[in-house]
């Protein structure tokens, strides 16, 4: 502990870092998506100044000519407007040109003494006239200054020597007028006060707001980066779920292989035979054992076609981390998938398809098809028995429209309420995870620009419908 009065030897370094931090935050413009950010609101900000400048000197000029149009300042407020809106109109060409992109921030401040400049001599020779006080010159000071720090990502030091050069600008301005227009115009020792207080204020508002800016980009690259982990968990997951179900998914692909391969092996034997007995047989004999030669090589051929078939279906359940969009045909999708479901049981439900024409999807056919195979699959296991499975597919306006219907025990209102929601459940003493296929679905769905949709009613069955955009 320390002693009353005492302070620890590294609270005086502590402090220094902090007004460090605040004050010298150029470090974090070393990261070009802050240092882009930053460009872009300069670009914006100075725009704005621009054109505020323009419009405010504007309005001002035009209510003092319809108040006062033989007023005696009218041609020098007059002048004051032109130079004022030359400066906007400098802005607002600045805030566009390329070459401007490192300068931005200088630009604007020294744009904002120009400025200041202008308004502070403006206002002592309308003193100097005895045509208007000068007890505004704190306002316009003001206004010059917040306008900056708010519409600008100024650093601290920036706004500290935009603050010091227009309190140099008044006293300078004010000695000037003071030996050369009127005595009794010097610096006002109140407003030197209040502009550099003003100017303590501004420099503490800067440090604040840039402060926010980097934290809301930090806050932004790490969304970002939760998002692409995210992303790569799922397909981590859908990966997972795919190789579990590989194990039921070999006896569908041995149902479907086995009469093909074998056309395959007995074609080939019998043409083996047919070639050695066409080499012996009676010429008679011969074009009849062609013509059959014919028709087996044909019966191989599609055999083959129907294997590979099968092996282009299959690969629709791998490579889930292809990241290539590419168009698709929906119905070829759902026929693959509805194929190897039927095989996932032992009590197959009833398959029925009703696919419309469609047109063709920009989309990951290989992630799609995991979704659909994972929608399936639910049906399946929310069968009791022997039931019914309908995929209906339809084209409604610019968008595919595709619906699984399943007539087995639905779902309550509560389970329906977090379909949606990934969670952990205990099963059989060991850590189960829950609703993750739902939320990977969803997410692949949403990530291809479309949106999935669930009704259920218990005891009753389950509709999913995926809405997902067709190409122009």
């Amino acid at each position: 502990m320390f002693a009353p009065g005492q302070v620890p030897r590294y609270a005086g370094t502590m402090w220094l870092e902090l007004a460090r931090k605040y004050l010298f935050p150029a470090a974090n413009e070393a990261h070009a998506g802050f240092r882009s950010e930053i460009e872009s609101a300069s670009r914006q900000g100075l725009r704005v100044i621009g054109a505020i400048q323009i419009v405010v000197s504007a309005l001002m000029l035009a209510a003092r000519f319809l108040s006062a149009p033989e007023a005696a300042s009218l041609t020098l407020r007059s002048e004051q407007a032109g130079l004022i809106v030359a400066l906007g109109v400098i802005n607002v060409l600045a805030s566009r040109a390329r070459w401007s992109a490192r300068w931005l921030r200088a630009i604007a401040v020294l744009s904002g003494i120009a400025a200041t400049g202008v308004l502070i001599w403006a206002s002592l020779l309308a003193a100097a006239q005895s045509t208007s006080p000068h007890d505004f010159i704190p306002g316009e000071v003001t206004l010059v200054l917040l306008v900056s720090v708010t519409l600008l990502p100024l650093r601290p030091l920036q706004t500290l020597l935009l603050g010091l050069a227009v309190l140099v600008e008044y006293v300078s301005m004010a000695m000037v007028a003071e030996q050369t227009l009127l005595e009794g115009l010097g610096p006002d020792t109140n407003y030197v006060i209040f502009i550099s207080m003003l100017t303590l204020l501004s420099v503490g508002i800067t440090s604040v707001v840039y402060e926010q800016r980097w934290s809301n980009y930090e806050v932004l690259q790490q969304t970002v980066e939760a998002g692409e982990a995210l992303r790569q968990a799922q397909n981590r997951i859908l990966l997972t779920e795919n190789a579990s179900s590989l194990s039921r998914l070999a006896a569908a692909i041995s149902h479907e292989m086995n009469n093909p391969l074998g056309a395959m092996l007995s074609g080939l034997d019998t043409l083996l035979l047919l070639a050695q007995r066409h080499a012996t047989a009676k010429p008679e004999e011969k074009p009849k054992l062609t013509q059959l030669a014919t028709d087996l090589r044909s019966s191989i051929q599609q055999s083959a076609e129907r294997v590979k078939e099968l092996a282009g279906k299959l690969q629709r359940f791998t490579d889930l981390d292809e990241t290539n969009m590419q168009s698709a045909d929906v119905n070829e999708i759902l026929r693959s998938v509805a194929v190897m479901a039927v095989g996932d049981t032992t009590n197959p439900p009833k398959v029925n398809l009703r696919l419309d024409t469609l047109p063709p999807v920009m989309c990951r056919p290989q992630q799609l098809a995991a979704v659909f195979r994972s929608l399936l699959s639910n049906a399946v296991n929310a069968m009791n028995g022997h039931g019914q499975i309908s995929i209906l597919s339809r084209s409604s306006g610019e968008q595919v429209v595709v619906d699984i219907e399943d007539n087995g025990r639905g779902m309550t209102t509560e389970q329906m309420k977090n379909i949606f929601e990934p969670k952990f459940r205990v099963a059989a003493g060991r850590v189960a995870a829950g609703n993750w296929s739902m939320f990977n679905s969803r997410q692949i769905i949403r990530e291809h620009g479309g949106e999935i949709r669930i009704s259920s009613r218990e005891g009753q069955g389950t509709r999913v419908t995926i809405v997902l955009p067709a190409m122009n």
